[in-house]
């Protein structure tokens, strides 16, 4: 099979295919042939070397954190079910790896059911944003009528955050950089949603210059904040964390420009 190798730390150049053996399911594993794999904006950072003081990953190897794809073989003890079912599966440990591969080896403990309506490349587009999404939600207790800043609002989390933050009865106020990031996450995307419109009024959009603070911080904050997530909390997986600054710090600046959705 065909994986896509990082030879070394540095740009999108250094990924090279090649082939290796294929993987086999050892007890309590499973064989997924990958129809898509995750790709997230960290897997740029360790792949060209800016997280080695976070995460353990050394070139060569393989990156990636996860796959999409059909369950074609399966180890033993392993519930004979799970044959030629869609699924989706973390792969690797800390940062991930092994997931930009034809097929992966996958503890069936991680393996999650796609259902008949998802596409492959869209749950595995909802593989981590997705799960970070909902954490950052329930951290936060949005309720009805409160007010929610999505900084990075054009991102895969972003996208997220606006449809759950208003499906939660929450105002939601989308921050992207420039307007054409704006037509691509902001106005649209609550329009599209599914759910309820809620009378705590339409979603405001905002273009700002750059999005500030730590990833998980700054992608949704609360009017009510709730605090640093505990070690318990999804959110605590990852990259090193540092302490969320005060409403009225400085770093949370007023947009340049807002325009109601």
């Amino acid at each position: 099979m065909l994986v896509m190798e990082a030879e070394r730390f540095g740009g999108p150049q250094v990924l090279t295919a090649r082939q290796v053996p294929d993987p086999v399911a050892g007890p309590g594993q499973v064989v997924v042939r990958t129809s898509a794999a995750d790709v997230l904006f960290v897997d740029t950072f360790i792949r060209a070397g800016r997280a080695v003081d976070f995460f353990p990953i050394r070139p060569p190897y393989v990156p990636g954190n996860g796959v999409a794809g059909q369950v074609i073989s399966l180890g033993d003890g392993v519930d004979p079910g799970w044959a030629g079912r869609p699924v989706v599966a973390h792969t690797g440990g800390s940062g991930g790896s092994g997931g930009y591969a034809e097929q992966v080896a996958v503890a069936a403990g991680e393996l999650i059911p796609v259902p008949d309506e998802l596409g492959l490349p869209a749950a595995a587009a909802l593989l981590h944003d997705g799960s970070t999404a909902m954490g950052l939600l329930l951290e936060t207790g949005v309720k009805p009528g409160e007010q929610v800043l999505v900084t990075a609002a054009a991102g895969g989390m972003g996208v997220l955050l606006v449809q759950l933050a208003r499906a939660a009865g929450g105002r939601v106020i989308g921050a992207a950089r420039g307007r054409r990031k704006l037509a691509v996450s902001g106005t649209p995307a609550p329009t599209r949603s599914s759910t309820t419109p809620s009378p705590a009024g339409p979603p405001r959009f905002a273009s700002s210059p750059r999005a500030t603070g730590p990833t998980w911080c700054s992608t949704a904050r609360a009017a009510r904040w709730a605090g640093p997530p505990s070690r318990s909390s999804p959110l605590a997986a990852g990259s090193p964390r540092t302490a969320c600054p005060a409403a009225g710090s400085r770093r949370w600046t007023r947009p340049r420009h807002a325009t109601a959705a």
